[in-house]
This record gives C-alpha cells, sequence and structure tokens, in this order.
C-alpha cells in the first residue's frame, strides 16, 4: 500500500525536537513495510517550510535543526526509505484546483495542502498521513485512510 503524508506531518516525522515526533513516530510503525512515498510537492515545500519555521516569531527552529531535517529529508529520498514519485504536475495542479473549488468555500485549505491531497490521489495512495482535520477530511473522502 502507497502511504503519502503532508509536510508538516513529515517534518515531525524527522525532527525528535517536533511535539509532534513521538505521535508521527507511532504512526508510521503502525504501517511498517508499506511504501512511504514523495514527490515533487515534498521536494519544494519541505526545505522551505523548515527554514521558514527558523523565522518565526515565537519558538522559532534552530538553523542547525532546521539543516538536520533537511539533510535526513534528503538522506531519506536517496537511501529509498521515502520512494521518490513522479505526479503529473499539469493533472495534479488541476485536480487540486478542482478540490479548492469543491472544499474551499466551506473551509480554508492552503495550496500546498490542496497540491498534497492531489498528489497522493494522483499516486493512489492507500494512507494519507496528516495532522490537518481539514485535509484528513477530504482524504477521507477520497478513500484514503489516517
Amino acid at each position: 500500500m502507497i502511504v503519502y503524508s503532508d509536510t508538516s506531518w513529515l517534518l515531525s516525522y524527522l525532527n525528535e525536537d517536533d511535539e509532534n515526533h513521538t505521535i508521527a513516530r507511532a504512526a508510521a510503525a503502525k504501517l511498517t513495510g508499506h511504501d512511504f512515498v514523495v514527490c515533487e510537492v515534498h521536494l519544494l515545500e519541505l526545505p522551505a517550510a523548515i527554514r521558514a519555521a527558523t523565522h518565526r516569531g515565537q519558538d522559532p527552529v534552530p538553523e542547525n535543526v532546521a539543516r538536520r531535517v533537511i539533510n535526513r529529508f534528503d538522506r531519506a529520498v536517496t537511501g529509498k526509505i521515502l520512494l521518490r514519485k513522479e505526479v503529473d504536475i499539469k493533472d495534479s495542479v488541476a485536480m487540486a484546483r478542482s478540490l479548492g473549488e469543491t472544499h474551499g468555500w466551506q473551509e480554508r485549505h492552503t495550496t500546498f495542502g490542496l497540491w498534497h491531497l492531489a498528489a497522493a490521489w494522483s499516486l493512489s495512495a492507500g494512507v494519507f498521513l496528516t495532522f490537518d482535520q481539514r485535509q484528513g477530511k477530504i482524504a477521507g473522502l477520497m478513500g484514503m485512510s489516517r
């Protein structure tokens, strides 16, 4: 089964200093043996998100921790712990726009959140890991478990 996570879940998984690290590790342990995948969305967003977290006004992530997380992510992809899968950019963007049109009028959704859902769907993910209840709700409607 294909397991897809959004970037915030993956950041928690990779950073032992994160408040959700233990929860992310426990969830991953339950899915041992399945394929954890990443795609272009993660490759673009994860380094930018953790670098942005170094500039937060409250509880900024120290630069050395951010660099460690990026390094762990890159090693996990290179070592095929996280399997890199390509998504069709044109199709995934169209799907993300469609999800935004369908769900974005009822609740706030971020561009990357919708794009993660579209990418997970296009990769036929059976599981979508997120701490965002709004994304989780849509993933469930799309047939993915959490």
